[in-house]
């Protein structure tokens, strides 16, 4: 009964002598070795099994079970008699006699072929997906749903400034204040989650977590639940932004800059128009006037109406003048002779050119000069630029006033011509936009009978820009407006 039983089991059952010669073999056990039968088994093998590829699995089984050991579960390749193979897993054990010396073998064998095959595929899969893990370009992690983070890809570590998982994965201890500049950012995170399962291109900004330094990623998430539904952890990817924001900043700034810069030139010929067509309407009128009723005027009147038509040519001529320079200063046409010059002497001869014009309106000029020294820049570049400023700070000061010119040293390398006047400062919309060619402002002030183009602040500026120095504007409490101009210096190479 018992024969039948272990002929009948679905387990190779065999048992041998010390030598390895088949005292019984099962038909379970002939059939996996391709066998119709154990007598066919018996006669092919000459009663010795020899079915191991690696004869050394064979001697490593035999020598354990000679040492009085039992051999559980070792996995061996195995050939039919066919030529086919399989995987087999042996149990065996050593047959002792009354002395404890072996005699024999008995044991079990099994065909594990499909479970080793199941085995390497699920271990081809895993390093598959390990690669797909280790070389992926954006970072992926796992994230449990108190905001721990779980795993990290190698990319995603390098993002955070650490060399290994394991750095990271001890350093985050609390994602959401430690991550997001925004701490209420993965709240919003982890209600998209919650409300949808899946969060795609998700943008926010981060600290690096290693370096503190700050970037912007989008993140991509989905919310893993068990098989009832309960919420287990966050899986997802994270990729670098900050590039493609600071693109779209710069295309959103540039359309920004190109809106205003429109808006401003509208604003800028409505302006003009305003301007040209004033002096102009004034020469028309006065000219027409003097035509048509000459004999009637007496020679003051002619002289006075004459004087009107003139001031007002002289401004339609400054306007045309400035516009021009202004052109070949963006246009690029306007060369400069980059030259030494006399600090001091360059601001003497602006000054002469205004005195009138600061005498006429009784107003002081007055000069103090810290320092001697040579500028570098193009002389009428230079002497435009002070006339500017020492024309708008007349203009813009009131009668009987002063206005204070200073020369001194901002370091070794750069001389600072200031011009500072007692009047009521520049308005804050000049300041905003300083060295902006259609900025201007209405300065409602009396005593000023024009406020001008703009256009003299701009020109100044980007002269200075071209001649390597700087101009800057502010209003001071103490008086009114203060205007700088800082040149670069250089030691004298000629006298006087």
């Amino acid at each position: 009964m018992l024969v039948q039983l272990v002929a009948a089991v679905g387990v190779g059952v065999y048992v041998t002598d010390s030598d390895g010669t088949a005292v019984y073999v099962n038909e379970t056990l002939a059939k996996m070795m391709g066998y119709d039968s154990v007598d066919d088994l018996v006669a092919a093998e000459e009663r010795t099994l020899h079915h191991y590829i690696n004869p050394a699995d064979r001697d490593a089984i035999r020598e354990a079970n000679n040492r009085g050991e039992t051999v559980s579960g070792m996995v061996w390749h195995a050939r039919r008699c066919d030529g086919s193979t399989f995987w087999a897993s042996e149990h065996a054990n050593p047959i002792k006699n009354d002395d404890g010396s072996v005699i024999g073998y008995f044991g079990t064998i099994v065909d594990v072929s499909n479970l080793i095959e199941t085995q390497e595929k699920l271990a081809e899969a895993e390093a598959s997906y390990r690669r797909i893990f280790e070389r992926a370009t954006e970072g992926i992690y796992r994230s449990s749903l108190d905001g721990k983070q779980l795993r990290a890809n190698p990319a995603l570590n390098h993002l955070n400034g650490y060399e290994t998982e394991e750095q990271q994965l001890s350093a985050v201890k609390d994602i959401a204040t430690e991550w997001y500049v925004d701490p209420y950012r993965r709240d919003e995170f982890k209600r998209l989650l919650e409300r949808d399962g899946v969060v795609e291109n998700f943008e926010s900004e981060i600290f690096c977590h290693g370096s503190r330094e700050k970037i912007w990623i989008s993140e991509n998430a989905y919310l893993v639940r068990d098989e009832d539904g309960n919420p287990l952890y966050y899986e997802g990817t994270v990729r670098d932004i900050t590039a493609r924001k600071a693109a779209d900043n710069r295309i959103k700034e540039a359309l920004e800059h190109a809106e205003a810069a429109n808006r401003a030139k509208t604003d800028f010929l409505a302006h003009m128009s305003h301007e040209l067509r004033t002096p102009l309407n004034a020469i028309i009128g006065f000219s027409d006037f003097l035509r048509s009723s000459v004999s009637e005027l007496s020679p003051e009147k002619v002289r006075e109406y004459a004087d009107d038509i003139h001031k007002s040519g002289d401004y339609l001529l400054d306007l045309i003048n400035d516009i021009l320079d202004l052109s070949r200063i963006e246009s690029g046409s306007l060369e400069l002779d980059i030259v030494e010059t006399d600090a001091t002497k360059a601001l003497q001869q602006t000054i002469e050119t205004v005195r009138p014009m600061a005498e006429g309106r009784k107003i002081t000029l007055e000069c103090e000069c810290d320092t001697e020294g040579h500028i570098l820049g193009d002389r009428r570049a230079i002497h435009q630029c002070l006339l500017n400023l020492l024309s708008n700070a007349i203009k813009f000061s009131p009668e009987k006033s002063t206005v204070y010119l200073r020369i001194d040293r901002e370091s070794e390398e750069r001389i600072r011509i200031s011009v500072e006047n007692e009047g009521p400062g520049f308005p804050q919309a000049v300041l905003d936009r300083l060295g902006d060619p259609f900025n201007t402002a209405q300065t409602g002030i009396p005593f000023i009978r024009q406020s001008g183009t703009g256009l003299g602040l701009a020109i100044t500026d980007t002269l200075m820009q071209r001649m390597g120095g700087t101009f800057t504007a502010r209003n001071t409490p103490e008086r009114g407006a203060f205007a700088c101009l800082v040149f670069k210096a250089t030691e004298p190479s000629f006298p006087g």
